[in-house]
This record gives C-alpha cells, sequence and structure tokens, in this order.
C-alpha cells in the first residue's frame, strides 16, 4: 500500500517544525496529504472542583486555550507557505492526553511523525510519553531530531535487525518506504545467515526476502564493543541513509515503563529521522 496520508504532532516548536519539514519533504515524494495534530491537555481540574471555580474564569481559560490553538495554527500555515508546500495540508485539534490522544488518531492515518522526545527522558512531568505512544499507536512513528536539516533523499536507508519479532515487525511497516529506496543496509551484530532469536536458521536470508521486494539490500556488520546503540549511529553516521528503520522494546528485561538501553540511546542521539515499530 503506498504512503498517501502522514500525520504530524504539531506544536510549533522547534522539534515539531522538523518533523513538518520531513513530512513535506515524504509528501513531495509520495503524493501524501499532510495533516497536523495539535492536542491541547485537558483542564487541570478534577471534576469535583470545577463547580468552585467562578464561571468567568472557566471563560477565560477556554477563551485561552483557543486562542493558543489559532496561534498553532497559523504557525502552521506560515510554515507551510515559507517551504511553499502546494500539496494537501490538513488542521485538527483535539482535546486529550497527549501520547494517548495521538496514538488514537494515527490509526486514521499512514504514518506519525513527530519530533525528538529530548525533553521525555528529563522530567516526570512527560508531554508525551514515548513508551506509552510506541505501545498504543499501532503505527509505524518516525521520529525526527530537533536540529535536523532536510536534504535530498539519498534514496537509501538502513534497518537494525536482530531477527525478532520487533525487528520483523519494523521491517513489515517500513516496506511501503523501503520499496522505494535504491538501497538498504541492513545493520546487525550477527555474521551468519542473520537470522532469528529463535537459533540459527542458516537455510533463511534477510537479502532473498528484500529482493523479492525488488529491495538492493547489503548486510554491514556492527562492532557493538562500546554498545549496540552507538555502534548502530556511528554506521549511520558513515552511510548517512535517509532513515533508520528499527524495532522497539524488544527485551522483556527493559521493563514495561522505561526505554530499553538500545532505543532510549537512540532517540536520544540518533541524528537522523527513526522509524520506529513495536
Amino acid at each position: 500500500m503506498a504512503i498517501k496520508d502522514l500525520l504530524v504532532a504539531y506544536d510549533g516548536n522547534e522539534a515539531s517544525q522538523r518533523a513538518l519539514e520531513f513530512a513535506v519533504q515524504m509528501s513531495r515524494k509520495y503524493d501524501a496529504a499532510v495533516t497536523a495534530l495539535s492536542v491541547s491537555k485537558p483542564e487541570p481540574f478534577e471534576s469535583h472542583l470545577r463547580k468552585w471555580i467562578p464561571d468567568n474564569v472557566r471563560e477565560s481559560m477556554v477563551a485561552a486555550r483557543l486562542d493558543a490553538a489559532r496561534d498553532i495554527e497559523a504557525k502552521f500555515r506560515a510554515q507551510l507557505a515559507a517551504l511553499d508546500y502546494k500539496g494537501q495540508a490538513h488542521w485538527i485539534v483535539e482535546e486529550g492526553q497527549p501520547d494517548l490522544t495521538l496514538a488514537r488518531s494515527v490509526r486514521f492515518f499512514d504514518i506519525l511523525l513527530i519530533g525528538q522526545f529530548i525533553t521525555a527522558f528529563s522530567t516526570e512531568h512527560r508531554t508525551v510519553d514515548p513508551h506509552e505512544l510506541l505501545q498504543r499507536a499501532g503505527k509505524p512513528i518516525i521520529i525526527v531530531p530537533k536540529d535536523y536539516k532536510v536534504r535530498p533523499f539519498k534514496e537509501e536507508a538502513a534497518i537494525a535487525w536482530d531477527g525478532s519479532r520487533n525487528a520483523a515487525r519494523a521491517l513489515t511497516d517500513a516496506m511501503q518506504i523501503l520499496e522505494t529506496k535504491k538501497k538498504i543496509y541492513i545493520l546487525t551484530g550477527k555474521t551468519e545467515k542473520h537470522g532469528s532469536d529463535l537459533g540459527a536458521l542458516p537455510s533463511l536470508d534477510l537479502n532473498a526476502h528484500l529482493a523479492r521486494h525488488g529491495i538492493k539490500s547489503q548486510f554491514v556488520t556492527l562492532d557493538p564493543s562500546r554498545g549496540v546503540g552507538e555502534a548502530i549511529l556511528d554506521q549511520c553516521e558513515a552511510l548517512q541513509p535517509d532513515v533508520l528503520v528499527m524495532g522497539a522494546y524488544g527485551r522483556a528485561k527493559f521493563g514495561s515503563q522505561l526505554f530499553g538501553g538500545v532505543t532510549r540511546h537512540i532517540l536520544q542521539h540518533h541524528k537522523l529521522p527513526v522509524l520506529l515499530s513495536h
């Protein structure tokens, strides 16, 4: 299925602006519509306290929230104009918890693009919980670094591959992108047939699978002596692919509340867009 419907998490900050720039670039390549979603948090009052808030105060709060949404939309429209974007563009505002609302919303689109989760790792008062977002979304998510500078596509991509269920899920979810690339680099720490977490499967070959999709691929063996996450990013720095594809939360020992070490490291330090799937 071709990419035709992109959702961008947009709140006007630098990270979301980079996500929108990358979405526009994808839109031009795939002739896809771009929809920006701004999530407004509910009023921070318990229902039993609302009756004690004067009507004029509640009205002022609602008006302020609407004004903020209009300001963000104006920034979105202005950025599209600055990018000379002539494609389909849509703007929606929803109220709710950001991570849950984004996860529910992207189910009606092909891919969600969002800015880098820098602050999510440094504060307990998270605007978006990346773990919750990825667990709930059901669709691939592209995370764009907040200082990423859009460049012409090389039409190359990289896949972090360990043969696990999550790596396979990410590969499948990214196939609509990978099939448009001239070359794919398969980043792996294994030297044999680069097969599976179920044990060696020497008769299976990921290169052959990708070739049947018309994709030219090449294995690149990582040196994980300084850590798998760092090894992946080192190779991406050397190869300069358009996007890194990887599965998230691949090890039970990482726990349900925290990022796994590899996922966490990459999302804190990546310099290229990363497509994550779970």
